[in-house]
């Protein structure tokens, strides 16, 4: 994104005819200094109402409750997730709400993999 940024002012300012190498090298700064930085979503609660539950019934009782969960595949095995959360905070909430409004209910805060997205 940014090097389209920094083409577009480049050919913008050779067509006014301004080849001048400053204004050129002040738009690729502007340019750089423009990046912002979205909060990376690392948190998550994993969810699990038994060994024998069924991922589809879970999820169908988070979702009458106003949870709306996902699955993901982490390190092999199918989890229920809410979230991504981008602190252990916000996540640590969800799961205090989560537990006192659900009987039953085994659930646990989990670090994502950087490397992968939350979905």
């Amino acid at each position: 994104m940014r090097k389209v940024i920094v083409m577009t002012a480049i050919l913008a300012l050779t067509a006014c005819g301004q080849e001048s190498n400053d204004k050129i090298q002040r738009a690729k700064a502007a340019s750089d200094t423009s990046t912002v930085q979205a909060p990376v979503a690392r948190w998550a609660v994993e969810v699990k109402l038994g060994e024998t539950q069924a991922l589809s019934d879970l999820t169908a009782r988070l979702l009458e409750h106003g949870y709306s969960s996902y699955i993901s595949e982490i390190d092999g095995v199918q989890r229920v997730l809410l979230g991504p959360f981008t602190s252990r905070d916000e996540a640590q909430a969800m799961l205090t709400r989560l537990i006192t409004q659900l009987d039953n209910l085994q659930a646990r805060i989990l670090e994502l993999p950087v490397d992968k997205p939350a979905h």
